[in-house]
């Protein structure tokens, strides 16, 4: 085999690896390009939705009227979990660092310590990865303030 030879071999070699990159390219762009379509679509369809919502209007049956936005509010957010998002934040779980942005804390007499007692904002996830953290109010243990700011009784008449 001459030096030419390897030369020429060397380049056709380079080639079809360029080939072949390019191909993966153009397949991962019609892949992204499906993915932000459905997506598109996901949200047109909700739009659509609110639109009739609002064309509708509260004013004739409030009740419908919301149970037709949880309707909808459900339908997004399905569709956005089939697409990998992952909510964040949930009433009674334990408030984690790594996932929940602590806003306010409250004493509490009944919940455990670091666990969510209100979810002022949901987080999201995508696939394991944080998009946005949960904002979260949190008990720390206490007792917990009556009415009146005063430190609530327990039925024995014992101060909590």
């Amino acid at each position: 085999m001459s030096a030419g030879d390897a030369v020429a071999g060397s380049g056709r070699e380079a080639a079809r690896l360029g080939y072949e990159h390019t191909r993966e390219l153009a397949a991962r762009d019609a892949a992204h390009r499906a993915h932000r379509e459905r997506l598109l679509l996901l949200c047109a369809d909700a739009l659509d939705g609110f639109d009739r919502l609002l064309a509708d209007g509260a004013d004739r049956d409030a009740a419908a009227y919301r149970r037709h936005l949880r309707l909808l509010a459900a339908e997004l957010e399905s569709g956005l979990r089939g697409e990998g998002l992952e909510p964040i934040g949930v009433v009674g779980e334990r408030a984690d660092p790594a996932t929940h942005h602590v806003v306010e804390v409250r004493p509490s007499g009944s919940a455990g310590e670091d666990e969510v007692v209100e979810v002022v904002r949901r987080g999201y996830g995508d696939r394991g990865r944080l998009l946005r953290p949960a904002h979260v109010v949190v008990a720390v243990p206490g007792p917990r303030p009556g009415r009146d700011g005063a430190q609530a009784e327990n039925s024995e008449g014992e101060r909590e």
